[in-house]
Parts: structure tokens; sequence; C-alpha cells
């Protein structure tokens, strides 16, 4: 590996971690995709936050997962879909929503990016934790992708399970193992 190489590498972890620890404001109130106002962040349990696009393969693939994370921890983690394009239209957001079974995750469309900026999200999917006002984890879902476009044929590493299990019994949150791999979220005009 080049020194090129080796600096990149190291930025884009540190970018990663970076927001862990970070405080995030709890009394942010924001409107659902059914226009209901809602509090992202609970102050009871642990939130997490799905940042996502309609149109990233990478994480139209994570679907599954996603719903079957939610479907597990819905009693014990307020679960939130984030997408995080602001050109989504309605109908695009309701069609994706259908089309991939999400309809049961609340869903919040981010068109002013208050949620990226508050987590730092980058990429999606990308998943973080937020408990108390405070960033426990940041990072990608799994290791499906190994690269973009090269999946991987059986995943190895619940990333975001673990975390979630950590905080649930009160244990250390595990950081990544690795880096998010998915599409970047669009920049605001």
């Amino acid at each position: 590996m080049g020194n090129k190489s080796l600096t990149v590498l190291i930025i884009s972890w540190l970018m990663a971690f970076g927001s862990v620890g970070q405080t995030v404001k709890t009394e942010l109130t924001i409107k659902d995709v059914s226009g209901k106002s809602i509090r992202p962040f609970s102050k009871t349990k642990p939130s997490v936050l799905i940042f996502t696009t309609y149109d990233c393969p990478v994480a139209n693939k994570m679907a599954p997962e996603i719903r079957h994370i939610a479907s597990n921890y819905k009693d014990k983690i307020n679960f939130l879909l984030v997408y995080a394009d602001p050109d989504t239209s309605p109908n695009e957001l309701a069609t994706h929503r259908k089309d991939f079974g999400l309809n049961e995750i609340t869903s919040i469309l981010d068109a002013k990016h208050t949620l990226v900026k508050a987590t730092g999200a980058e990429i999606t999917p990308e998943a973080v934790i937020i408990k108390k006002g405070k960033v426990l984890y940041r990072g990608r879902i799994n290791n499906f992708y190994e690269d973009f476009g090269k999946p991987r044929r059986v995943i190895t590493q619940h990333d975001l399970r673990d975390a979630i299990a950590a905080i649930l019994s009160g244990k250390k949150v595990p950081q990544p193992r690795g880096e998010c791999i998915g599409c970047y979220i669009p920049k605001l005009k």
C-alpha cells in the first residue's frame, strides 16, 4: 500500500469515527413522510437512524436487513429511516417504501439535511445510534459489501446488530469494523 493510499484510508477512518461521542439536540421536532410531527430522538430509548436514498443500489440491497433489524428491536429502539436526498419527490418516496417493504418503519425526508448535519452521516446506507443526546455508533449495517459493486456471498459481520445488542445490555459499543460502502448523500443546492 503506497503512502497516498494509506493517507486516504486513515482519513476515511477518522471521518467515520469523528462524530461518535458528539452530542445532538434531542428536542428536535421534524415531520415524518405522512406529515406528522415527531421527535426523532427518544428520551427513553436509543434511536437508530438509517440514512438512505431511493436510488442507491447498495442501500436497496440492505432493505431486507433493515426490515429485519427494525422488526426485531421495535419495542426497544426508536427506529427511523431517513431519506437524505432533498430532491426526492413524494411519489418516489412512497413507491420506494412500498416496493422495498419499508412502510412499517417511520420515515423522514430530510430535505434540509437537519439530521444529516446533526449526525455527520455521509453515505447511504449508514446507521447512527443516539442515546440520551449522544452519538454512540455511526457506521455500516454489516459487511455485505466488501467494496462498491462487490457483494459477499455470506455476511460475516453484523456491525449494527452488534452495536444495538451492546447498547441494550449496557456494554461498550463496538465501532464498525469497516467503512460504509454505498452512495454519497447528495449535497444541498
